[in-house]
């Protein structure tokens, strides 16, 4: 059940309406939302029901991890526990479809990744004893956090200890709030359905299948078409879940900030995806870098970035395109480093910063082929036909042109226009805010057709 889709929208109304019912009675709100993951999992398969399994094992590793009088030992044999469990889900998810050939990639069609990160956040801050990190006792709490419906197919992955303190008070819906919920729900089926998926289907699947058909600049506007479809799927994932739990008075944290304006790759990680990021920081790079950081800060840097950027790639998938992804990026990460340190404090001038944000974005599209790409040999072909200096644009309609064109705007307006239009929607009465989003959804599906594909971050 896809957040894009009428199943999912029937769905949420009747748990919106549940829960603000019962939103004075925190054990049956609780309770509802605990119902809610279950329901929505369990579409993806009934194996997926077992889930609650894995979360009960981290909620009692909480527990043993809070206790004052634990000894280190036991702390550690509890930790080991949870990162045993949580990386084996995962694993389990990427090595069994490869493993048996894809056979029975049909048993599981929801990846674990996003619940496993979320679930090791909270055991790993335990065990660090972070200031924040407390050891939830409530069990029916803990698994409203643990798999939160809205968040498990693509994200934005939850710091859990946050998310629990949220759970813990009385949930509140301002018209300030339901306006901007809404806006985004309404946004992110925009970029979902008239965006991405358009490009995709009318432009990127059919260059990166054959691109011995194409000539550079068909290739070429794939390439940037694929960049744009994969930011415009992903963030309009992103806006749906977060105007979703909005509604229930629940803040998810961003995940994306223009991230193709970004003056240098750094910046970009700062920007795309960016609850991965910093888990991928707090949570690999990090430890990797604490021993040697103060003595040797750049060489820790170059190494840590890239082993914490090729375990990201692998992330994604088991195979060499993912692998050079992530190679790709950790090296460049390491070189930018070094530039600044060679650069020093010395500001750059407004060409400078177009240049690098040129050069960035570009750098970024290029990489971009290699985790599209269906095999190396594929991702070769991509990059000789933009070698190929053929310049036929045939394939390339005024309807696509027009869409990319409209992406690469909507990409770069300006944050301000988002609350300004936030704070339109909130003047309007709440029914009519309500009928202007069931009436969008209808346009919506009208105009895209066939309906919603999934998510290309679900599958990871």
């Amino acid at each position: 059940m896809l957040l894009s889709t009428p199943a999912f929208f029937v769905f949420y109304l009747l748990v919106w309406l549940l829960f603000w019912a019962l939103a004075a009675h925190r054990a049956a709100r609780l309770a509802l939302l605990v119902l809610a993951n279950l329901f929505f999992i369990s579409k993806f398969g009934a194996l997926y029901l077992l889930l609650p399994v894995a979360a009960s094992i981290d909620f009692l590793v909480g527990l043993g991890l809070g206790k004052p009088e634990a000894s280190e030992t036991k702390r550690r044999l509890l930790i080991a526990a949870s990162l045993v469990l949580n990386v084996g889900l995962l694993a389990a998810t990427k090595l069994i479809p490869v493993v048996t050939g894809y056979r029975y990639a049909w048993v599981l069609t929801l990846s674990l990744s996003f619940y496993c990160f979320q679930s090791l956040t909270y055991t790993i801050d335990l065990y660090r004893r972070e200031p924040e990190a407390e050891a939830e006792k409530n069990y029916p709490k803990y698994l409203a956090a643990a798999f939160f419906f809205p968040v498990m197919i693509a994200g934005p992955i939850l710091r859990v200890h946050d998310f629990l303190k949220q759970l813990g008070r009385a949930p509140e819906l301002t018209t300030e709030q339901a306006g901007r919920a809404l806006l985004l729900i309404g946004i992110g089926l925009v970029k979902k359905l008239l965006i991405a998926d358009f490009l995709a289907e009318n432009l990127v699947t059919r260059v990166f299948d054959t691109p011995t058909l194409y000539s550079s600049v068909e290739v070429l506007a794939a390439v940037y078409g694929y960049a744009l479809q994969l930011f415009f799927d992903f963030s309009g994932y992103t806006d749906i879940a977060l105007g979703v739990g909005l509604l229930l008075g629940l803040r998810l944290p961003e995940n994306f900030l223009r991230p193709y304006l970004s003056a240098n790759l750094g910046d970009f990680w700062r920007r795309w995806h960016m609850s991965f990021s910093f888990w991928l920081r707090d949570y690999i790079q990090e430890p990797l870098s604490m021993k040697r950081r103060r003595k040797h800060p750049l060489q820790t840097y170059t190494w840590t970035v890239i082993v914490t950027f090729l375990l990201g790639g692998l992330w994604h998938g088991i195979a060499w395109m993912f692998l050079v992804w992530g190679a790709l990026h950790g090296v460049a990460l390491a070189v930018v480093q070094l530039w600044k340190k060679f650069r020093g404090r010395r500001k750059a001038t407004p060409a400078g910063t177009v240049f690098a944000t040129l050069l960035t974005f570009h750098f970024v599209c290029f990489t971009w082929i290699f985790f599209n790409a269906s095999s190396l040999s594929n991702a070769g072909a991509i990059l000789g036909r933009l070698g190929s200096h053929t310049f036929t644009h045939d394939n390339l309609t005024p309807a696509i042109l027009g869409v990319l064109a409209l992406a690469a705007a909507l990409h770069c307006l300006p944050l301000r226009l988002f609350d300004g239009s936030a704070a339109l929607v909130s003047r309007m009465p709440f029914w009519a805010q309500g009928a202007a989003l069931a009436t969008l959804v209808v346009v919506i599906q009208t105009l895209a057709g066939k309906g919603s594909a999934g998510f290309i971050y679900g599958n990871f």
